[in-house]
């Protein structure tokens, strides 16, 4: 049986993302590869501000005219 997860290590531990069905104490054999993640993830989204302010980004940073 083959199955592919993604999983995150916390303290040493492989942690499934989702349930994964293998019986207790079954041995695997695993491989692990790293998924790039871009670092802004985790911010990305927090920040409060006008509607528009992706598209009129220079007006409410340099205070350009609004296009």
């Amino acid at each position: 049986m083959s199955i592919t997860f993604q999983a995150t290590m916390i303290d040493g531990v492989l942690r499934p993302d989702v349930p994964v069905a293998v019986p207790d104490r079954a041995r695997v054999q695993v491989t692990v590869e790293t998924i790039k993640t871009d670092p802004l993830d985790e911010v990305i989204g927090i920040g409060q501000g006008p509607a528009d302010s992706a598209e009129q980004h220079d007006h409410y940073i340099y205070g350009t005219p609004k296009k």
